[in-house]
């Protein structure tokens, strides 16, 4: 009966010889996250961004008395933004977008829904609660 020449075993015995030793070789590769860069160089932080639509959001009239009606003042508003998390930052930031300039109903009702998380996340923050009878 005639053998395959690829069944022999001098090319098996040197085909699983040479994958040993190539798995055996150390590899040296390194992968890691890059921060986004814009066209200029400089370093691109979407926290940075979320955070100046929060404070955009925060200085509307209508907001700012919200708060206000909620026993907030602007200095301890900002001085609990920059310790939220990334991803409360982006939600909040998020729900700005849907914003109205104009302040029609639909921008009214979006409005009130950014002021009462910011409400509900400050007061985590602050292990308060509000207590409704």
């Amino acid at each position: 009966m005639h053998r395959l020449w690829i069944l022999d075993s001098r090319i098996c015995w040197m085909v699983l010889f040479t994958f040993t030793l190539l798995c055996l070789a150390p590899t040296n590769t390194h992968a890691g996250l890059m921060e986004s860069r814009l066209s200029t160089g400089e370093a691109y932080s979407q926290r940075a961004a979320d955070l100046e639509k929060v404070r955009q959001v925060l200085q509307q009239e209508v907001v700012a008395q919200r708060l206000a009606d909620y026993g907030f003042s602007s200095a301890e508003i900002a001085a609990k933004l920059p310790t939220l998390s990334d991803e409360q930052i982006h939600q909040i930031a998020g729900l700005t977008d849907n914003l109205a300039e104009g302040g029609n109903g639909l921008g009214v009702v979006v409005t009130v829904l950014v002021i009462i998380l910011l409400v509900i996340v400050i007061l985590k923050l602050t292990d308060k609660q509000v207590i409704i009878r």
